[in-house]
């Protein structure tokens, strides 16, 4: 996905602010103009549904629960750390299942 300059360097703050918590609601509703910052807000919305289903695991499955929840936070917690350096240098990073995920939203 393409986008422009002007897009990229107006926008890499949100972009990079979605990737934490809940935040990127936030961001997807206030930022409905901007390409570049719903891209990254989608795909961070994914991760913190993600994120959110295996704190879940951890607290209903007994005694691997916690250890499927640790592990999930952590990929994603990884996932988070590399849309927010991607979107600060400008680029629209692709993780797998997340942007095709992101990509079918309607929002």
């Amino acid at each position: 996905m393409r986008f422009s300059k002007d897009e990229i360097r107006e926008g890499a703050g949100l972009a990079a602010l979605s990737y934490i918590f809940f935040v990127c609601i936030i961001v997807l509703i206030f930022s409905k103009n901007n390409k570049f910052v719903r891209f990254h807000a989608r795909q961070a919305l994914v991760v913190f549904i993600f994120e959110v289903f295996f704190w879940f695991l951890g607290w209903f499955i007994p005694i691997i629960g916690p250890l499927f929840s640790f592990i999930g936070s952590l990929i994603f917690f990884v996932y988070s750390l590399l849309g927010i350096f991607a979107s600060l240098l400008g680029k629209a990073i692709r993780f797998p299942l997340i942007t095709s995920l992101a990509s079918k939203m309607v929002i």
